[in-house]
């Protein structure tokens, strides 16, 4: 009896021992699930100190968990051996660590998610806007200067996608070190992020490369502009003049004016379709229906005005013609009279007999009808005249015309006066030559 009283003794204290031992090794487990906890409930707001810390404790976590596992096993088949069940103080200890163990396992998922939706979260935002750059490098400006600072400030925001990308894609891939499982829908999600970001960015490069093109056409564009305003508004102004129709000189001026303009006016066409090209490229990038507009009125108003300078140099150029007839044929008649005139006022004439003087005016009444034929003529070209009506009677070469006409009838009513005047056998030759020819010759002279 008093063996197997000491045999109990000994079983006693081994059992006290052995759960000492395990209380050590559950109070060890039970202070690192304090300290745990009190980090999980005050966190580092920097995420990369807070995953470092997760890791950790995530470690540590499955490391207790396996300690406790076997601790309670060992318990298990300790107390089977014995043919007993596991003491509750022991069990219901067990059951406790295990269960706060679970729970801090189930707090480090959670900060593991949220370290995960706050990624997602960044990709996300970068991803919005990459979409936005994206669309506004699709949107048209209204003009090349505006199209440029756009470019500008969208390179620049892609640059800082760019950047803020090559930060996540680093902190998922140390991620996804530590967690494989938890990182595959980041990785992904990067993945897509850079296929993106490529997209745009060769987005970016079409969008230069078409704006290097733009300012070149834009510069050519307004060039062309420029000529085509510059021709519209001499033209206007040509058009607006009053004409001269005083001579053939002043029509023949005026004439070279038109022609010189016309001559200006070919390459109109060529610029205005070159003009619709370049808008059609500057559609790429810019709004052109304003510039669209401007060459559709461009070439609507250069057309007319083309048009009515053709019409009044057809005009001028029928006005030379009539006026320069006109011209040729007074001066003829000029010459005619002031031939006539010298023979009627010679004083050669005075001293010839009153036979000689009679035949000589016979001779110049035979003269007179081919002056009265350039009369006429003088009279058809001044009917001929292509000039209005209401500038033909403030014409200096008409005024001229018909004071030659009446100095061509005054020359042939005197020439045929003084041959009546000779034909009478009366009229004293002397009184004749020295008095009524030299009254008949000053009237002629003054004439």
């Amino acid at each position: 009896m008093q063996e197997e009283v000491q045999t109990k003794r000994s079983q006693a204290a081994q059992e006290l021992k052995d759960r000492e031992e395990v209380e050590r090794e559950l109070s060890v487990v039970k202070a690192w699930i304090q300290e745990t906890r009190e980090l999980l409930f005050n966190p580092t707001p920097d995420i990369d100190s807070l995953l470092q810390e997760l890791e950790v404790v995530h470690g540590d976590v499955i490391t207790y968990r396996q300690n406790l596992d076997k601790l309670a096993e060992q318990q298990q088949s300790k107390y089977l051996d014995l043919y007993t069940i596991l003491p509750s103080e022991i069990s219901m200890q067990l059951a406790e660590v295990s269960l706060a163990l679970g729970a801090i396992e189930d707090q480090v998922q959670y900060y593991f998610c949220q370290t995960q939706c706050c990624t997602l979260s960044r990709i996300h935002e970068v991803s919005e806007k990459l979409k936005a750059i994206s669309a506004k490098f699709k949107d048209k400006s209204p003009e090349v200067d505006q199209a440029k600072e756009e470019v500008k400030s969208l390179a620049e925001d892609l640059d800082c996608c760019g950047h803020s990308l090559s930060e996540l894609d680093a902190a998922v891939q140390e991620f996804g070190r530590r967690n494989p499982l938890l990182a595959k829908q980041l990785s992904d999600a990067i993945g897509k992020l850079s296929e993106m970001h490529h997209h745009t960015t060769r987005l970016a490069d079409c969008r230069n490369n078409w704006l290097k093109k733009v300012l070149n056409s834009d510069h050519e564009y307004h060039e062309m502009l420029d000529f085509i305003v510059r021709w519209s508004e001499k033209a206007k102004s040509l058009v607006r003049a009053n004409v001269i129709w005083n001579s053939s000189v002043h029509l023949q001026e005026q004439i070279r004016m038109h022609q010189a303009v016309l001559r200006e006016s070919r390459k109109l066409h060529v610029d205005l379709e070159s003009m619709a090209e370049k808008v059609e490229l500057l559609s790429e990038v810019l709004h052109v229906e304003s510039m669209s507009q401007q060459v559709c009125e461009l070439s609507r108003h250069t057309e007319e005005l083309q048009q009515s300078i053709k019409t009044r140099l057809q005009s001028l150029e029928d006005a030379e013609k009539s006026m320069d007839a006109l011209e040729c044929e007074v001066k003829v008649l000029h010459v005619a009279l002031e031939q006539v005139q010298s023979t009627l006022t010679s004083p050669e004439l005075a001293r010839q007999s009153l036979k000689e003087q009679l035949l000589q005016r016979q001779r110049l009444m035979a003269d007179m009808e081919s002056l009265k034929q350039q009369v006429q003529a003088v009279q058809l070209c001044q009917s001929a005249l292509r000039v209005p009506e209401e500038v033909m009677p403030t014409l200096a070469i008409c005024r001229t015309a018909l004071r030659l006409q009446q100095d061509a009838s005054q020359l042939q009513h005197v020439a045929i006066q003084q041959c009546n005047i000779l034909q009478v056998d009366k009229v004293p030759p002397q009184q004749y030559s020295n008095g009524s020819t030299r009254k008949n010759h000053k009237e002629i002279t003054d004439k």
